[in-house]
């Protein structure tokens, strides 16, 4: 199995509905790959989320039929671990996350995919939604064109 890593600042709403869609339509596809996800700053408690995940990525992921667990993990932070094991890493906002990455998992900084779904207040959640959406679509085409891609 293929380990993916999506990043966001606070793990909470972007990187955890990437997580969540991507794993979705690798199972549907039989790929093998399983996305996780983490925050880049160094306390992810800092901002004061309410519950273990954001209501846009939880009305978002309902939206496109993806069931999510009863018992939701809350956010948690970036270790190097989480970098070390994963085969393809990919932040969700250069201009916010390469600067964390830098300084946080310097040796690691070459190898993240940089897209680009900003946050609140820079885009609407709609937004947002529809571009990390898209963006995920296409990786698991990308990774499905790939040879000895499926199961």
């Amino acid at each position: 199995m293929n380990n993916l890593l999506f990043l966001c600042t606070g793990n909470y709403y972007r990187s955890r509905f990437c997580e969540a869609w991507f794993n979705h339509l690798a199972q549907q596809r039989g790929l093998r790959w399983q996305a996780d996800s983490c925050g880049l700053a160094p306390d992810v408690t800092v901002f004061g989320n309410l519950g273990p995940l954001s209501p846009y990525t939880q009305q978002a992921l309902h939206r496109l039929g993806v069931r999510l667990p009863a018992l939701l993990r809350h956010p948690r932070p970036a270790q190097p671990a989480d970098f070390a094991q994963a085969q393809h890493i990919i932040a969700l906002s250069r201009d916010e996350h390469a600067p964390m990455v830098a300084q946080h998992f310097s040796a690691y900084a070459a190898a993240v995919e940089y897209w680009q779904a900003s946050d609140l207040p820079l885009t609407t959640p709609a937004q947002a939604v529809a571009a990390m959406q898209e963006a995920v679509e296409a990786l698991v085409d990308r990774l499905d064109a790939a040879p000895g891609a499926g199961s």
